[in-house]
C-alpha cells in the first residue's frame, strides 16, 4: 500500500502547476485544469475504490482512471507555465513509474 500512498502524491503534485495560469505568449490560453477535471476526477473515485476493497479489479480500475489522467496531462503540457517544464514532465514520468510498478 506504500506505492500506492506515492501515487496519490503524485497526483497531487502535478496537479499544482494546474492552479498556476497559462504561459503568457500562448495567443489561445487554456484551462487544463478544467478540462482534466473528469479525468482527475475519475482517479480519485478509483483511488477511493481500491483503497476500500483492495483486489485486483479495483487495483486495474484505479491504474486505468490514472493512466488515462496522466496521458491528459501529457496532452496538455503546453499549458505549463513558463520554467516550469521540466518539473511539469519529472513529475509525470514519476507518477507513470510508480504507476508502472503498482501490481495488481
Amino acid at each position: 500500500m506504500n506505492t500506492f500512498k506515492k501515487i496519490i502524491a503524485g497526483i497531487c503534485i502535478i496537479a499544482i502547476p494546474f492552479l498556476n495560469a497559462c504561459k503568457d505568449n500562448d495567443p489561445d490560453p487554456c484551462n487544463y485544469a478544467e478540462e482534466t477535471q473528469d479525468e482527475l476526477q475519475a482517479v480519485i473515485d478509483a483511488s477511493n475504490a481500491y483503497g476500500t476493497n483492495p483486489n485486483s479489479t479495483t487495483c486495474n480500475a484505479y491504474k486505468a482512471a490514472f493512466q488515462d489522467y496522466l496521458n491528459a496531462l501529457e496532452d496538455h503540457d503546453n499549458c505549463v507555465p513558463a520554467g516550469q517544464e521540466d518539473e511539469y514532465h519529472q513529475s509525470i514520468n514519476q507518477a507513470q513509474a510508480e504507476l508502472d510498478a503498482l501490481q495488481c
